[in-house]
């Protein structure tokens, strides 16, 4: 097939996700091009000559009007992941009437479409990793950080490093843009990095931690485009990150967490922040436990939870 991937238009890690399902599509022997989200002479007559089969894109917020005009003059099959749910569901909402196929990663926003736009093509579909960019150390682990959190400062997460700094004498550090604005960074075992930094850094981070905190974001944070109240059930593209890393995580116990891993011997969820820090403290001083979780979650990720996986997956349902 001729695959039309649009881009998202978004920076950060998006354009890392592109890459990897230009990579996936090429695996699978597709003929894969690229566009910008913005509308312009040159772009159709681009589209025009490639004749595509399937035209893909991320979020789709992005996607100018126009485009998406001539998109459906053409004949293509027109899918888009959405990967914002169901923090800007509103948003999304608007945006699915345009396609013919449309994947989220969240599974409570999956109940909700289904219920609303029972006529439509709607699948569960989580982000993947890049084995390519998350990779366990070639060399023997050399722990810097007993615990390390990835992301943005919100509320949940706050709380949560706030209680560990108080009730525990382990490092930690924080990489993410605003930590500092919440943290005091005033105690030598603290580290914060006050930026986004680049998967490769991630890596570099999660393989040099013992634990690796992965507490999720709430579906009613303040900032979200939620006004459904649409409750997020489903891991973060974090969660799979981590495990191809060969990292040890503690995550919350999310709905759909035993739909991906085995919770006996692969992923360890907690119920409270008090429930996190008893695990903190058993796993800190069991290290061989832990680095059977990190095998076998590596495991599981590398065999069903990489962007090849889930290109399989869309180009299945749609063919």
């Amino acid at each position: 097939m001729n695959i039309l991937l649009i881009s998202s238009g978004y920076r950060g890690v998006y354009p890392y996700f592109e890459q990897a399902i230009e990579e996936a599509f090429k695996f699978f022997n597709h003929t894969i091009t690229k566009i910008d989200s913005v509308y312009t002479q040159e772009t159709i007559e681009k589209v025009k000559d490639f004749a595509p089969d399937l035209i893909i894109t991320l979020v789709g917020y992005k996607v100018d009007k126009r485009l998406m005009d001539c998109f459906k003059k053409c004949g293509s099959i027109l899918s888009v992941w959405l990967t914002e749910d169901p923090f800007y569901i509103d948003r999304s909402i608007e945006v699915v009437k345009d396609y013919d196929y449309i994947f989220t990663i969240d599974l409570g926003a999956l109940e909700f479409y289904k219920k609303k736009f029972p006529e439509k093509n709607f699948f569960h579909l989580p982000l993947g990793t890049d084995p390519n960019l998350y990779q366990p150390s070639v060399t023997p682990i050399k722990y810097i950080y007993d615990l390390c959190l990835v992301g943005y400062p919100y509320p949940e997460r706050i709380e949560l490093v706030t209680n560990i700094l108080n009730d525990t004498h382990y490092s930690l550090i924080l990489v993410g843009p605003r930590w500092r604005k919440y943290i005091a960074n005033n105690m030598e075992r603290l580290t914060i990095i006050n930026r986004w930094v680049v998967p490769e850094t991630v890596r570099n981070i999660f393989i040099s931690s013992k634990i690796i905190l992965n507490p999720h974001r709430t579906y009613d944070f303040a900032k979200n485009i939620n006004t459904q109240g649409i409750e997020s059930k489903s891991l973060n593209n974090r969660t799979f990150d981590i495990a191809a890393c060969g990292g040890f995580q503690l995550i919350p116990n999310k709905p759909d967490l035993d739909m991906h891993f085995n919770v006996s011997n692969e992923i360890v969820s907690y119920a409270s922040n008090e429930n996190c820090i008893e695990l903190i403290n058993h796993y800190l001083n069991n290290e061989n436990s832990r680095n059977q979780y990190r095998k076998n979650a590596k495991e599981r990720v590398l065999n069903g939870h990489t962007f090849f996986h889930r290109i399989q997956f869309i180009l299945d349902e749609i063919s």
